[in-house]
């Protein structure tokens, strides 16, 4: 071998071996940015994981995980946009990349833009890592729930992949009530398997179970879908003036939530107060609300002695549903009245 061949092959090796230093040194980094992140240290997981990224810009999870910890910060969020939209430059259709990229998209409500996304990413191989297949299927899932897909969903579901919560939620509008216990049961500790838990037992019947699955939740996260359970679960057991209270707060925060407002509206017929209920559900009515919405307006009719009017309600119910026996029993019966 001639000297210069013997100085050409050195320097290859030397290329190589600086290469696989730096290859060893970002995924290190990005190791020590995991452990950082178990110590709850963040700050020093984002040093990190920029260092891993800045040494080996292919570790999209590295790159995925910095633009995680940025948007927990509010001042950071516009830096983790522009750094998720940096990645997404160069790896859009990495499954890993798709996926958080789709999830991130249906965070701030635009799925249009994260179907672009999940579609984006190519097929996965053989060497995709079990949790990143996981992680796109989810990421599927969530975005067919969200564009209310619920059957496609549930197929998805079968699979048994990603959120136990998702899952719950997917089944139980799939109609799939069993699927929806079962994933329940699996879901963690927490606010979204409290609210399945009180939704499965509404569907059941059993008010008791729903004021006790949201008890768990004490009273600082209520949000107005809580609120209007809680409300709803209080005029059936009874408790007419919490009902009252509880749902004039929910239907306060939310004036355009029509499920709100009928609960408010049932919840103050149970309080004997018929025509405020009649006001709110004549409005109602008018925004184009459900059968029960117009049932429960011909009940507050009835009770104010309009039978007349409250004859047009039922109908208007039982029109809207044909099988609704409430409905279609009451507005025979003031038909046979000669209403």
């Amino acid at each position: 071998m001639t000297k210069r061949a013997l100085k050409k092959l050195c320097l290859i090796a030397l290329l190589l071996a600086v290469s696989g230093c730096t290859t060893s040194r970002a995924v290190l980094a990005w190791r020590q940015g995991w452990q950082s992140e178990e110590k709850g240290n963040n700050q020093a997981a984002l040093r990190d994981y920029a260092e891993a990224t800045s040494r080996n810009g292919k570790l999209v999870g590295a790159a995925l995980n910095r633009v995680r910890l940025l948007a927990v910060q509010p001042d950071r969020r516009e830096e983790a946009t522009l750094l998720l939209d940096k990645t997404l430059k160069g790896f859009a259709g990495d499954p890993e990349v798709a996926a958080f990229a789709a999830q991130w998209a249906l965070w701030l409500g635009d799925v249009k833009l994260a179907r672009q996304r999940v579609d984006a990413a190519r097929a996965p191989g053989p060497e995709t890592p079990a949790d990143v297949l996981a992680a796109l299927e989810g990421a599927r899932r969530a975005v067919l729930a969200a564009e209310g897909r619920w059957a496609d969903a549930a197929k998805s579901s079968a699979r048994e992949t990603g959120s136990a919560t998702l899952r719950a939620v997917v089944a139980w509008n799939a109609g799939d009530v069993a699927g929806a216990a079962a994933a329940t049961a699996q879901a963690p500790e927490g606010k979204d398997r409290a609210v399945l838990q009180a939704v499965l037992a509404r569907d059941r019947g059993d008010w008791p179970a729903v004021t006790a699955a949201l008890a768990a939740l004490g009273t600082a996260d209520s949000d107005v879908f809580v609120l209007t359970l809680r409300a709803e679960a209080a005029v059936q057991t009874g408790q007419t003036d919490k009902a009252t209270e509880t749902a004039a707060v929910a239907a306060g925060r939310a004036p355009a939530d029509p499920r709100a407002t009928e609960v408010w509206a049932v919840a103050q017929l149970a309080a004997g107060q018929a025509a405020a209920a009649r006001d709110l559900l004549a409005a109602l009515t008018v925004r184009g609300g459900g059968w029960s919405a117009w049932h429960n307006l011909g009940i507050a009719q009835v009770r104010l002695g309009d039978l007349a009017a409250a004859s047009q309600a039922f109908a208007q119910a039982a029109q809207r549903c044909p099988t609704c026996e409430p409905a279609v029993h009451n507005r025979d019966a003031l038909k046979r009245m000669g209403f």
